[in-house]
This record gives structure tokens, C-alpha cells and sequence, in this order.
């Protein structure tokens, strides 16, 4: 398994923030693009950089000095050329006087296999197919890369599909190797990743799940999972879906899907798009909650991380569709120890847009996430 990784663009407290750089008033020191993407052996050419004024005027940003980490995935010269050394995400980092400015580079191997949700959480009966990314560099030899999975080193935990990649979850344990191998007939690469499996005895044993985001924000992240029934001003159901770590004061996480009907047995539900306004009402009143009277089902992700400024994703459709993604409720259980109340696991993908970019199509993430969670009734949560 991966261990935790944590790269978001310092775009957040640097060039969407007004700095003073040159003492002649207040202006943003911008980075462009914010995410790229090359392969290992591969140069790209110096980030663009410039002032932008109160009147959106681009000025000169005069000199300008350069750094990125981790140059284990690629360096950078005296000039911002990046050659790409290894498979990864680098952070590029441009600093004009005393501000910074931030942006993303994705290398890959020349044939490269990556997954996408790189540690499963599953209850014993659920079932799995591994989301995968495959690159290549080139079209390579006649025959396309073919992908094949490792047998369970512990089936006992999970078997699995060599061929498909179908995971089944047999008892409680993990997590346990999950390798996905990719092949064009002359190299073989591989990525690795884990599989657990969980079962909780009561509601009130705390539940889990695994997230990962790729796109502006690159984030694996494991945490405490909750599901609620609660009741909404007007006697109707709700389900809310929250994931949240909080390691200490300066780094906490919080994703929640929220979907109009109360979740009473196995399910598969949209999550559709929410604007900014619709998820950060100005006016505190019950009628524009989002979360007590939802739209429609929506999804929002809230990072505060050690750099400064929290930052916002809210879930977003495309141009032709609203629908940002979907959650899906696998199962639906008693408690393993017996006792009242209900056991949930189950997935979610959805599409997010980050608030502050949210015109600019280089603010998308995929957000993508396995939980097992306690289901919880709540008649408080909405009184106003």
C-alpha cells in the first residue's frame, strides 16, 4: 500500500491571494498551467509566470527563482525546465520576492499502470472491480497492454479474479496485497495497493474509509466513517455520508454526501452538481440548508491543510450532464454483535470542482472512496 500522500497546489495561499511584490501595490503572482503531466525521460518547458493587477492586466513578474519536491520525480533547472526522473507527482514552486506560487506535475512511466482507489475497505460478501489508469507512452508493440491481477495472497481475507479483477470479500482481516500487472508483450510494470476487510460488532464501534483525489488536489486518506438517518424540518428523511480525519488541530478532512431519502436497505444513488451559493448559503435559514433541505443528492469535500487557507470541493457534472458521479450502498446489515440498529458499506466516484476555481476546468477532481460505516438515527440534527 501507499503510504500517506499529501500534495495540494499552494495555489490556495499564494496566487489566489493578493501579495504585495514589488511595493507598488497589491497584486497576484499566477502559475500556469496548475497540472501537467509528462513521462519519465521527458522534459517540459519553464511554468508560466506573471503579476496580475486589480484590472487584469498581465505584468512582468521581473526575477524569478525555482524549486520542485520530490526530485525523486523530477528536477528543475535555473530557468523552470522540469525533467521528469520518476514515476509520481512532483510540486513545482515559483518564488518572486517574498511570494510563492504553486503547480502540479504527474509523471509516469513510459508503460504505467496505476490504482485508483489503492486500498479497498469492504464487509465480507461485498464485491469489488479495481478502478485502474493505464498510460503509455507510445502505441508500442501490434498488441494493446493487457492488465492481469495477482492471486490473494491470503484468500482466506479476499479472492479475487486474475483476469477481470473481481474481488470478493470472504472474513475480516487485512489489509492484504493487491497487485495489478500491465503488459504490452516486452515490459511489465506493476502498481500495488491492499485489501481490507472489516466487520463491526455494534453501532457504536466507529467506522472507516479509505479516499483518494487526483486532479488540482492529490490526496490518499484514511479516516472515520458515519452514516446518518436524520430527520429533515419537515418530518421527511435524509442520509448524510460523512468521512472525516482529524489528526490534530492543523490538518482535518471532511467529505459528506447528502442525498434526499433515508437509506433503509442496499441502494444506488446520483450525486449531481451543487453551485457554491447552494453549498455556502449566505442567509442561515432552514429553507436553504443544503444539508437539511437538500436540492437534490450532492457531495462536498473540505480540506484544511498544514499550508495556509481551507479549501473547498463541491460536486460538479459536466457540460452536457449534471450528474457528478454516484453513491452506492452495498450492503445493508444487522450489527455482527447483534443488537438494534444497521451496518453499511458501500463506494462512492464523483466529479468535484474546487469553489475557487470553480469557472476553470483545471479545478476538477475525481473523488473516489470505499467505507464501512455504523448507521445512525438522529431526530436533533436539523432544529432550528
Amino acid at each position: 500500500m501507499k503510504r500517506y500522500v499529501f500534495a495540494l497546489l499552494l495555489v490556495a495561499a499564494t496566487s489566489l491571494t493578493c501579495v504585495n511584490v514589488n511595493g507598488s501595490g497589491t497584486q497576484l503572482l499566477v502559475i500556469s498551467p496548475l497540472l501537467d503531466s509528462t513521462f519519465v525521460g521527458e522534459t517540459l518547458p519553464p511554468r508560466t509566470v506573471y503579476l496580475l493587477d486589480p484590472d487584469g492586466n498581465h505584468e512582468n513578474p521581473g526575477h524569478v527563482s525555482w524549486s520542485i519536491t520530490p526530485q525523486s520525480v523530477a528536477t528543475i533547472d535555473s530557468s523552470g525546465k522540469i525533467a521528469a526522473v520518476g514515476k509520481g507527482t512532483a510540486l513545482v514552486v515559483v518564488t518572486v520576492g517574498s511570494a510563492q506560487s504553486g503547480a502540479l506535475v504527474a509523471v509516469s512511466r513510459p508503460l504505467d499502470v496505476s490504482l485508483l482507489l489503492d486500498t479497498i475497505l469492504l464487509m465480507p460478501g461485498d464485491t469489488i472491480t479495481p478502478p485502474l489508469a493505464i498510460k503509455q507512452q507510445s502505441a508500442g508493440p501490434i498488441n494493446p497492454p493487457q492488465v492481469r491481477f495477482d492471486s490473494s495472497p491470503t484468500p482466506s481475507v479476499y479472492t479475487i479474479d486474475t483476469i477481470s479483477g473481481r474481488i470478493t470479500a470472504i472474513t475480516t482481516g487485512g489489509p492484504v496485497r493487491l497487485v495489478a500487472r500491465l503488459t504490452n508483450g516486452t515490459q511489465t510494470v506493476a502498481d500495488t495497493g491492499g485489501v481490507q476487510v472489516l466487520t463491526l460488532l455494534d453501532t457504536t464501534r466507529a467506522g472507516q474509509f479509505y479516499m483518494t483525489a487526483f486532479g488540482i488536489a492529490i490526496r490518499h486518506r484514511r479516516g472515520v466513517a458515519l452514516g446518518i438517518n436524520f430527520t429533515r424540518p419537515n418530518g421527511a428523511q435524509a442520509f448524510q455520508l460523512q468521512d472525516t480525519v482529524n489528526n490534530n488541530a492543523d490538518v482535518f478532512d471532511s467529505l459528506t454526501i447528502t442525498i434526499p431519502d433515508s437509506v433503509l436497505d442496499t441502494l444506488t444513488s446520483p450525486i449531481d452538481s451543487i453551485s457554491v451559493a447552494e453549498a455556502n448559503p449566505s442567509t442561515p435559514i432552514p429553507s436553504r440548508d443544503p444539508v437539511c433541505n437538500p436540492p437534490r443528492p450532492w457531495a462536498v469535500w473540505n480540506s484544511l491543510p498544514p499550508a495556509p487557507g481551507a479549501i473547498q470541493f463541491v460536486s460538479r457534472g459536466t457540460s452536457t450532464s449534471a450528474v457528478a458521479g454516484q453513491l452506492i450502498i452495498t450492503q445493508f446489515q444487522p450489527p455482527a454483535g447483534g443488537g438494534g440498529g444497521a451496518i453499511i458499506s458501500g463506494r462512492y466516484e464523483f466529479r468535484a470542482q474546487r469553489s475557487d476555481l470553480y469557472a476553470d476546468p483545471v479545478g476538477a477532481v475525481i473523488v473516489r472512496g470505499t467505507f464501512v460505516a455504523p448507521l445512525h438515527t438522529r431526530s436533533d440534527m436539523c432544529q432550528f
